[in-house]
């Protein structure tokens, strides 16, 4: 049982180091797709090779704006139908663009694509994208060793930002 000075306590402590969860900034109650779910909770949860960042923040460095995070919801139960989708427009050294990341076919494992900004023609088409391999396989892609946001004011505001708003 806790006593309200140790209440007090907690919730003006701020997040401990290595147990701050940056959250991708989308209403999930909108969302019906079971698959698009947990690709968004992979991004947000799975660490990136570097090991200091999650794949969101990993996106975040590589220029993602988190306010324009487009999303494909579909129907789970149809077979034939269009795959969810996730695209973050990015611009690294390595890609100027988009990021798409989506299902594959046989829905085992993902299909990462880049698209050149300014084209709809896919550039790069990575098929089989295991969940071990999404880390390595976004980190080749786009992660180009610039941080151009630092972690603690960047991360920890968006952090805020969408725990307020849950």
């Amino acid at each position: 049982m806790q006593t309200s000075h140790a209440k007090t306590l907690l919730a003006e402590h701020e997040p401990l180091i290595g147990f701050d969860r940056v959250r991708i900034p989308i209403d999930r109650e909108t969302i019906k797709s079971r698959r698009l779910l947990r690709m968004i909770e992979l991004l947000e949860v799975l660490k990136a090779p570097d090991e200091s960042r999650t794949l969101w923040q990993l996106l975040l460095d590589a220029g993602a704006d988190s306010n324009f995070v487009l999303l494909r919801d579909c129907n789970d139960d149809e077979q034939l139908g269009r795959r969810p989708a996730l695209q973050v427009q990015i611009e690294t050294t390595k890609h100027k663009g988009f990021l798409i990341i989506t299902h594959d076919s046989d829905d085992r494992g993902f299909r990462v694509l880049l698209q050149d900004a300014g084209t709809s023609v896919t550039r790069v088409t990575m098929d089989k994208v295991f969940v071990r391999m999404l880390g390595q396989v976004l980190f080749d892609l786009v992660d180009d060793g610039q941080h151009r946001s630092s972690r603690a004011d960047s991360y920890s505001e968006a952090n805020q930002d969408v725990l307020l708003s849950s």
